[in-house]
């Protein structure tokens, strides 16, 4: 079984590039003739080298070398970097692994220097590959989770994410299939969160081939239906290659006509895309299923068209995996000769892959013997060098000068913290202050509001009561004495309840309606014909809730005789009390001339104004001063069918 490596392992150092994308080119011929420059114009070419590798690995080339010839003339070590980059990766995919090594380590070279760790894990990452392709898994291993930590370091959830599946294919390939999982599942969760279909798709194939080395076969089918799926909805055709052909390794065991059929699918994905790798892994699958069926004139013809394909990749794997199927091939022919041939060839390439593994362990050896000897002879040197009296005089010297700048530094940082700290202290002092100024206001904004609250209670209308004494003396004259008599027991009983109400802070409901009926039952006696309604819901009564005392009766008296006094005909006033949440709400409407014509008259009689009106609106002015932050006033303007002004209707919310 094998896993899409490639597509997702080509990476280009470049801004934006992450991925080979033919459909990139014309775009990117269009960029290169516009390029004002030529930094403009290398990086246009690296970037077409790039896109090329697979559709046109000769063009690719062409602006490879275009692209590192212009960068190194202008002397731009990020170009000349991607453009080693990009050719190195364009070797490994022609099977020219030293000469692709070579492009990339003058590539991490240059990066490197550049201290860019972005570019640096793109370039450990694709030498990662190169080493799996010689078939150094852990060689692979040790690159890519260095590419990694570069990675994690630049914050390139992109390129971690792609790092991760490299990892975890690894892992597999070196037997740790749970690191595997754990790895390739982390990478299609960014996958999934950076919203990379193709990404994904490439990680359920490695997913599914890691269960089925498990010998989850179920869970592995499965894995190759998603992938299948994504690659369809992307019309990826090598995609849909992998996809098919790893189904068919898991089918082969135990359905050998339907695993056919997915190797031929792959088969044809291939040959649209002229992949000779992949149609050497293929055509390997088919020649081994071909010859388990018993087909061996099949099997040979598949062989031999793979095996020389296999022979231009560089993949030493796949080659020596092909010397092994040809060598059951001939057994299966009974070509003794045959089968002694393949199999030698197939150990030659065993042990060289085994022997490179143990030559790159010697070199790293030797490597780290030749280090420690240099470092000891160095020691020695310097050991004898410190013995010259001038460079240990100047090295007193030079600790001496140390020290004066530590003891400077030292002092200038005690200076500095004390300063700190005055100022530290004097914040902490002005904040305290602050705070009680702050805290003065609010007594003092308290004090103020209380004053006013008094003032409301206190201030009945002084002109009320002149009137209500002048018409107790016309009644008076009049011989009305016993209508008069009433009509000052009411009046007395009215002021005592101001009196009562402007000492409590707060009184019943029952007590407020009681008192604005008294204030309603004296000015009807006034106006003659003024009805009215005193109102409460019952359960406001029953639980004796208590509302502010006198904060109604200015809002009454303004509906009487701004609404109802110049009205001709019926006059009424309602005054309702409800419960509305925790609060009280008090509704007063009349059925008098509306606000509009009032204003109107008033303007009209501006030169002999009542005084009693002008003092009940200063009272309402001030009571709105008092209730305006909690938006408790609301006033509407009532009108008939015909539109006409028919009374006016406010809303006062008591707390």
């Amino acid at each position: 079984m094998r896993a899409l490596l490639p597509l997702l392992t080509a990476l280009c150092v470049m801004p934006g590039a992450s991925a080979q994308d033919p459909t990139l080119v014309h775009g990117l011929h269009a960029e290169l003739k516009a390029a004002p420059n030529d930094t403009a114009r290398a990086d246009a070419l690296a970037r077409l080298c790039f896109n090329l590798i697979r559709t046109d690995p000769d063009s690719a080339r062409l602006c490879g070398e275009q692209a590192l010839v212009l960068a190194t003339r202008i002397g731009n070590q990020r170009a000349i970097g991607d453009a080693h980059n990009n050719l190195g990766w364009l070797e490994a995919e022609q099977g020219r692994l030293d000469s692709a090594d070579a492009h990339l380590d003058r590539a991490l070279a240059v990066f490197r220097r550049s201290g860019r760790p972005e570019h640096i894990a793109v370039t450990l990452s694709n030498k990662g590959w190169v080493a799996e392709k010689r078939g150094d898994q852990v060689g692979a291993l040790n690159l890519f989770l260095d590419a990694l930590k570069h990675s994690e370091q630049a914050r390139d959830s992109a390129s971690t994410s792609i790092l991760l599946y490299s990892i975890g294919v690894a892992y597999r390939k070196t037997g740790d299939r749970a690191q595997a999982l754990d790895f390739l599942e982390r990478s299609a969760a960014m996958e999934r969160a950076l919203g990379r279909t193709s990404k994904q798709a490439h990680c359920a194939v490695a997913i599914g081939n890691t269960h089925r080395e498990g010998g989850d076969t179920l869970q592995a089918l499965k894995q190759m239906e998603e992938a299948a799926a994504l690659y369809a909805t992307l019309g990826d055709q090598q995609g849909l290659g992998i996809a098919a052909e790893n189904t068919g390794d898991l089918l082969a065991p135990r359905d050998p006509a339907t695993a056919l059929e997915a190797y031929e699918r792959a088969r044809a994905h291939y040959d649209t895309l002229h992949s000779t790798t992949d149609l050497a892994y293929v055509l390997r699958s088919l020649g081994a299923l071909h010859l388990r069926m018993g087909q061996v004139r099949e099997a040979e013809e598949a062989l031999l068209e793979g095996e020389a394909l296999a022979q231009g990749t560089g993949d030493a794997e796949l080659r020596m995996n092909y010397a092994l199927s040809l060598a059951e091939l001939a057994r299966e022919q009974g070509d003794a000769g045959a089968v002694l041939a393949h199999m030698q060839h197939y150990l030659a390439l065993k042990d060289s892959l085994q022997g490179a593994d143990t030559q790159r362990e010697l070199a790293r050896l030797r490597t780290a013997f030749d280090s420690e000897r240099k470092e000891k002879d160095n020691a020695l040197l310097r050991a004898q060098n410190s013995e010259q009296a001038e460079r240990i005089r100047r090295t007193q010297q030079r600790l001496i000068g140390i020290a004066l700048i530590a003891v400077l530094a030292l002092t200038a940082a005690l200076l500095f913290f004390r300063n700190y700290s005055q100022k530290r202290r004097h914040a902490v002092l002005l904040e305290q202050l602050n705070r009680e100024l702050a805290a003065s206001n609010r007594e003092i904004g308290e004090i103020n509001g209380l004053l006013e609250m008094k003032l409301l209670r206190s201030q009945m209308n002084p002109h009320f009561i002149y009137n209500g004494l002048n018409s107790a003396a016309r009644m008076t004259q009049a011989g009305q004495q016993v209508e008069a008599l009433a009509y000052l027991q009411g009046f007395a009983r009215l002021l005592r309840m101001v009196l009562d109400h402007s000492v409590n802070d707060r009184v019943t409901v029952q007590e407020e309606m009681d008192f604005l009926r008294q204030y309603l039952k004296l000015e009807s006696v006034r106006l003659g014909d003024l009805s009215y309604a005193v109102e409460a819901s019952p359960d406001l009564l029953e639980e004796e809730v208590e509302i502010p005392a006198l904060i109604v009766q200015p809002f009454v008296e303004n509906a009487v005789w701004h609404g109802l006094a110049d009205k001709q005909g019926d006059r009424r006033v309602e005054v309702r009390f409800a419960a509305v949440g925790d609060d009280v709400e008090c509704t007063i409407q009349d059925n008098g001339i509306g606000r509009a014509l009032a204003a109107v008259t008033g303007k009209r009689s501006k030169g002999h104004a009542s005084l009693g009106m002008q003092l009940t609106d200063e009272r309402l002015k001030l009571l709105g001063r008092r209730l305006s932050d909690q938006e408790a006033i609301r006033v509407e303007d009532l009108h008939d069918a015909q539109g006409r002004p028919s009374g006016t209707r406010v809303t006062v919310r008591l707390t």
